[in-house]
């Protein structure tokens, strides 16, 4: 029995140590089959450890068949924000109910409840970010920045420029966060986001429509609708479509 409860305990701090690991700067990919069994809701983690800022930091992919629903458990501890991936989602934020489509953000405070629901005949898919700041969280700043908050794709305006445009959907603290940036790229074929630069805020690149190549560094990755690429502090980087239909992604910033 002594035997038992030492490998026991051995095994659960191995995984307690592999859930703080530092991640890694990296194309990350939405991996949910689902011909495995269409009937129940599943999901995947795209990536979970920690980051610069944050102390735990987790994206996960969750796949809603018709007439199912997801459960966003929110503790005091953690905040969440959703992105909808396809499809139509009936969304219950306490009080507050809507229906958002691809590209529609959620974002969850400490506290704060969600339910999702696939009502529509169609696969519903979403990105579920989970992220703490440890001993740095600051409900109050939250609660004053607006608390948690609906943005719809249909109400950001589209601001073309020379090599594309962009979505401005916001820029505001949170509960965990100082500063919380999405907006939405569109990037033209042959075009690069910009030249390979650094910066101090990390950074998550999340690919909806296209192909792209990442610069991470000084390796080049592919990244392809569905995948999900996480940028470090000062890690130098851009993204050059090379597709032959405009590259749609969106770029979350944070500190």
């Amino acid at each position: 029995m002594k035997f038992r409860f030492t490998i026991y305990l051995i095994l659960t701090i191995s995984l307690l140590q592999a859930q703080q690991k530092s991640l890694q700067s990296k194309v990350y990919q939405w991996d949910i089959n689902n011909n495995g069994n269409p009937s129940k809701v599943q999901k995947s983690i795209l990536f979970a450890g920690k980051g610069g800022v944050l102390a735990k930091h987790a994206m996960i992919g969750i796949s809603i068949p018709a007439g199912k629903k997801w459960e966003g458990k929110v503790t005091v501890q953690q905040e969440k924000f959703y992105i909808i991936k396809t499809g139509i989602a009936n969304i219950a934020l306490n009080d507050q109910k809507t229906q958002l489509n691809r590209g529609s953000v959620v974002c969850v405070l400490p506290g704060d409840k969600i339910q999702i629901k696939n009502s529509g005949n169609d696969l519903l898919q979403l990105y579920e970010m989970s992220y703490s700041a440890g001993k740095k969280i600051n409900i109050e700043r939250g609660v004053k920045a607006g608390g948690s908050f609906i943005t719809l794709w249909d109400n950001i305006k589209f601001k073309p420029h020379e090599r594309g445009g962009v979505r401005q959907f916001f820029d505001r603290p949170t509960a965990m966060l100082n500063r919380f940036d999405i907006h939405v790229t569109q990037l033209n074929v042959g075009f690069k986001s910009h030249e390979p630069h650094t910066h101090v805020n990390e950074e998550i690149i999340l690919m909806l429509d296209g192909n792209g190549e990442m610069q991470i560094g000084t390796d080049h990755q592919k990244a392809n609708p569905g995948d999900v690429v996480l940028l470090g502090s000062n890690i130098l980087h851009n993204i050059t479509n090379v597709g032959n239909i405009p590259c749609l992604y969106f770029a979350i910033q944070w500190n």
